[in-house]
């Protein structure tokens, strides 16, 4: 098998650290966007959700550190941009 025969998505996924409000539940993405927007983390609406789902699979690289910084000060710990991707990987089915 080559390099060239395997697949790879990579996403970032921000549900691990979604702040929660004070019953326990997850916060809206508009109270978290809300909360974000005078900060040097300002992330739009769109890509909080997708990241909230799991799904934000492009984008530009400031916005990736912005939620990892973001997710940080939710954690109360250091949390990386790598900290937040979620790889896929197959051999499309390929014997080794």
């Amino acid at each position: 098998m080559s390099t060239l025969d395997l697949f790879v998505k990579a996403y970032v996924d921000l549900s691990d650290y979604w702040p929660k409000d004070q019953e326990g539940k997850p916060k809206t993405v508009n109270s978290v966007y809300e909360s974000l927007l005078n900060t040097p983390n300002k992330i739009s609406r769109n890509t909080l959700k997708l990241a909230l789902d799991g799904k934000l699979d492009r984008g530009y690289f400031s916005n990736q550190v912005k939620l990892a910084r973001a997710a940080s000060a939710w954690a109360g710990r250091e949390v990386t941009p790598n900290d937040l991707l979620k790889i896929e990987e197959d051999d499309g089915g390929v014997a080794q």
